[in-house]
């Protein structure tokens, strides 16, 4: 099918919008989407340093080349990578390959730093609902203090965020306010510019536009099938493709309701 916008040969058929794309389009659509959810969340502060979690996937470096276009050549803003070192060698290259064709400084992180207190926050609030995530934000968060940034941007997708709503309404969460406990270190604010960005598009943008990706990688499913919540919701997109933005949305009112009444 042609782009529904130039007629030229499409890559991509939004399900939820009903447009075809071509990759110039493709990729002006999702800029455009991660863009307005920075501004709408005033996410973009000058003098802040920024950090982006890297882990050498596909999103986490879609992720990591919007946050550069992002920020541009501002001198007032400071971008950076974060990395906890894995053993997947294929995606500690990836994230080494695309810092370097970037010219962003990249820091590496032991997988367990002794340096580091793991934190234990069975009563945070709203937090992911993946344990994954939760041990990966303690941890790179943790590291603002040392590596002096004070905004950690994470790769999560429209169907993590719908997820995480979802969990938080079920678990009665979604009216409380977000919080840590008391801690000696500073915590990094967590930013999310992918909210409203499907995982196969973030999975398509990284192999059509960044240089250095190594294209063998396997594509990233945004839905973690091995969570009850994600496997739920899986069963619900694939006949209904609105739902997780109907999640996301719901949890933005709510969270803007529960701003204004606290």
């Amino acid at each position: 099918m042609g782009c529904s916008k130039c007629g030229r040969p499409g890559v991509i058929f939004q399900d939820y919008s009903g447009l075809d794309l071509c990759p110039q389009h493709f990729r002006e659509d999702v800029l455009h989407k991660a863009k307005r959810t920075v501004r709408q969340n005033h996410w973009l502060v000058p003098g802040r340093r920024y950090a982006v979690a890297l882990s050498g996937g596909l999103k986490s470096c879609a992720l990591l080349d919007f946050m550069r276009t992002l920020i541009g050549g501002r001198k007032d803003v400071h971008l950076m990578a974060v990395t906890i070192r894995n053993n997947d060698p294929g995606a500690m290259e990836n994230a080494q390959s695309i810092t370097e064709a970037a010219g962003i400084p990249w820091f590496i992180i032991p997988e367990v730093d002794a340096g580091i207190k793991q934190v234990n926050r069975p009563g945070a609030i709203n937090k992911s609902p993946f344990p994954a995530h939760e041990q990966i934000e303690s941890q790179l968060t943790l590291m603002a203090e040392e590596l002096k940034f004070g905004t950690l941007a994470f790769g999560y997708t429209l169907e993590d965020h719908a997820a995480w709503v979802l969990l938080n309404v079920i678990s009665g969460n979604m009216t409380r306010k977000p919080g840590y406990p008391d801690e000696p270190r500073k915590r990094a604010r967590i930013i999310r510019p992918f909210m409203h960005i499907p995982g196969r598009e973030l999975d398509l943008y990284t192999r059509l536009f960044l240089n250095g990706y190594d294209e063998k990688m396997q594509a990233e499913n945004g839905i973690p099938v091995d969570n009850p919540v994600g496997t739920l919701l899986a069963r619900f997109y694939n006949r209904h493709p609105g739902v997780p933005y109907a999640l996301v949305n719901i949890g933005e009112q709510v969270k803007k309701f529960r701003d204004q009444v606290s």
